[in-house]
């Protein structure tokens, strides 16, 4: 593995996502705070703050129309979330509760691929408004909200860490070879990382910013560190 550069200088890369993703946090905050009441979260009260949070998290284009994006009585996103939510339930009410320190990734292994893979597929009922395109970035952060303890966030600066930092076979472009697969092993890696920051640091991961859900926390790191890689490579004279 070479050097870790996800978890290095954690402190400084969430202060600079913080000055310069208020608005990912304000709207991420609620999320949290709906996901830690009473609500269920394949429920329809919860899904809407699902919606919320993929609009702000960067996935509204992928939605559709915007009138459309909260409807559940028609073909807008609403509705096609709705029953994705509901073809994945039975499967991941397991793991609701869990966290990912504790998890034994490959014991829940098929069910966490076969909600990636509903989630993300493409054609008849596709979350993505163009049914030919998956829905991969948009799969992870849907499973993110319905258990932010557990689920990771795998976009583009996130496939640039996992690259960098831990040699995940992910190719290049807007599209960089997402897969369950992938995902999979991108969790192994989160898992190992905070594991690893919580043997160096007696304070343990969550306190790099306390309230924060720990995978927010990591998603926070792999985002400013993919960043990063992105705008040296932009510097480079044969980039």
């Amino acid at each position: 593995m070479k050097d870790n550069r996800i978890l290095k200088y954690a402190k400084r890369k969430i202060a600079k996502f913080n000055r310069i993703g208020l608005h990912y946090n304000l709207v991420a905050k609620k999320v949290y705070r709906k996901r830690r009441s009473r609500v269920g979260p394949f429920s329809q009260s919860f899904m809407q703050y699902i919606i919320a949070g993929l609009i702000s998290f960067d996935i509204g284009r992928m939605m559709g129309k915007d009138e459309d994006k909260y409807k559940i009585d028609d073909k807008g996103f609403g509705s096609r979330l709705n029953s994705k939510l509901r073809a994945i339930k039975k499967t991941l009410t397991p793991l609701m509760d869990l966290r990912l320190t504790e998890i034994d990734l490959q014991q829940h292994k098929d069910a966490i691929v076969k909600a990636y893979n509903t989630l993300s597929a493409n054609g008849k009922g596709a979350l993505n408004a163009n049914p030919k395109k998956h829905f991969y970035v948009g799969a992870t952060k849907i499973l993110h909200f319905l258990n932010p303890k557990l689920f990771i966030i795998v976009d583009s600066n996130a496939a640039e860490a996992f690259r960098e930092a831990h040699n995940v076979e992910f190719g290049k472009g807007t599209q960089p070879g997402y897969s369950a697969k992938r995902y999979i092993e991108c969790m192994e890696c989160a898992q190992s990382d905070i594991l690893k920051y919580n043997r160096a640091h007696p304070e343990g991961f969550e306190a790099l910013e306390w309230d924060t859900p720990i995978t927010r926390i990591y998603d926070k790191l792999t985002f400013i560190t993919g960043m990063d890689i992105k705008q040296e490579r932009q510097k480079r004279p044969n980039a």
